[in-house]
């Protein structure tokens, strides 16, 4: 449409030039110059047209060169795995990469020219996150500054992402603002391998401190549960008190087996087994405890057996802790549903899922420490031995939970395991 224009106004102008001219020379110039005036009226038309084309040749050239120049910088930053974003002073956005529009949900929205809050209004989902990077960014400009921080950005499937956020502020020679330079590295990946790392190395410190408590309390634990038992013998008045005892020596002595769990090195002999009846046997087992708590449990298992590779009594302790804590979360009636699924071709699923109290966001980011529970009398080290089973299983265990609403925990396990690998510290 621009060049339709510019041709019709070369025409009209042209137009225009020669009918003039020609007025001029008519009514204005003597007729022994005529002749004089004519060829200089060409010569100029000439010039001037010749100095228009070359004007257009020359732009049109160094449009070309930034045109070439815009599409290598897109080709770059589209090819980053990070988020990449250049704003001008105002903070208006500039160019983006797919990455960053596929985050935000903006691949379809002519984004250049707008600010994190004139683009919110194209995702209601991200809109709170578009206008935080508004503050953050003014925040960046006040300081003048290279701000670097940790972003949490939430992803509709219910996950997060975190993201290393780099953020250069760019201003002119009298101190405006000139743009903004923003880069945004995925480093969740990072995050939850050294979050494994750390919990590995608190279950590490655990054994060893484990290694070196737990003997030395079993054998004055045995000495004293023997005098206990020899009192209530011989004394029936008291008898009330002698089984507090006891069961309180009795619970000691539960803590000292999970601790000494923690601590050996355990020689796992996986076999293939079928987990159906891992798991129906936990649930016979457990039964008693559930009715007593007006629980009910119900179970989703697929008719042919899924045979995995494992060591059965481990796997028995680990669901018997996972459903255990639902019936306890779930005192005053409710559901536990169990289910389990074949996951593509080497992995199976097994998910316990509750309608009890649910479980704090600050707990559940301590979930699974050792010395770290909610109960009254609890150590904490169920969780932690649970998480042990799976890592020595080679699988993953996730919990997702809110209050009053329930908890679910995810198991996923490998059907066949490493046979080189038999024991686990």
């Amino acid at each position: 449409m621009k060049k339709t224009k510019l041709v019709f106004l070369y025409l009209i102008s042209s137009f225009l030039w020669i009918y003039i001219s020609n007025y001029v020379i008519t009514h204005y110039i003597p007729s022994s110059y005529d002749y004089y005036v004519e060829r200089g009226k060409e010569i100029f038309y000439i010039f001037v047209t010749g100095a228009i084309f070359y004007f257009l040749i020359l732009n049109k050239e160094e449009l070309n060169n930034t045109k070439e120049q815009e599409k290598r910088l897109s080709t770059l930053i589209n090819s980053m795995v990070d988020f990449v974003n250049f704003k001008d002073g105002d903070g208006r956005w500039i160019q983006s990469n797919e990455f960053g529009l596929k985050l935000f949900q903006l691949e379809n929205v002519d984004y250049r020219g707008k600010k994190d809050s004139e683009l919110a209004q194209y995702t209601d989902f991200y809109a709170e996150a578009l206008q935080n990077c508004e503050v953050s960014d003014e925040e960046t400009w006040e300081r003048g500054t290279i701000t670097r921080c940790e972003e949490v950005v939430p992803l509709p499937d219910g996950t997060s992402k975190i993201f290393d956020t780099i953020k250069v502020p760019l201003f002119h020679e009298d101190g405006s603002r000139e743009g903004l330079v923003i880069i945004g590295r995925d480093i969740t990946t990072l995050r939850q391998t050294e979050e494994r790392l750390s919990r590995s190395e608190k279950l590490s410190v655990v054994g060893e401190l484990s290694a070196s408590v737990a003997h030395e309390i079993r054998n004055p634990l045995t000495s004293l549960k023997g005098f206990v038992q020899l009192l209530q013998m011989e004394d029936d008045k008291h008898q009330d008190y002698y089984q507090i005892m006891l069961d309180e020596l009795n619970r000691i002595n539960h803590i000292v087996g999970e601790l000494l769990l923690l601590a050996k090195p355990q020689h796992l002999q996986y076999s293939k087994q079928a987990i159906q009846k891992i798991l129906k046997d936990v649930i016979s087992l457990l039964g008693v405890e559930a009715t007593l708590y007006n629980v009910q449990i119900e179970s989703n298992f697929p008719k042919e057996d899924l045979i995995i590779e494992c060591e059965p009594n481990q796997l028995k302790q680990l669901f018997i802790n996972l459903i255990k804590n639902s019936i306890e979360a779930s005192k005053n009636g409710g559901t536990i549903w169990i289910s389990l699924k074949q996951i593509e071709d080497n992995q199976v699923s097994i998910t316990v899922k509750d309608n009890g109290s649910g479980i704090s966001r600050e707990r559940l980011e301590k979930i699974g420490e050792p010395f770290y529970s909610s109960k009254e009398k609890g150590t904490g080290l169920g969780l932690t031995v649970s998480f042990k089973i799976v890592q020595s299983h080679k699988g993953t265990i996730h919990f997702d939970s809110e209050i009053d609403l329930g908890t679910t925990v995810d198991i996923i396990l490998p059907i066949e395991q490493n046979l080189s690998i038999k024991t686990t510290n």
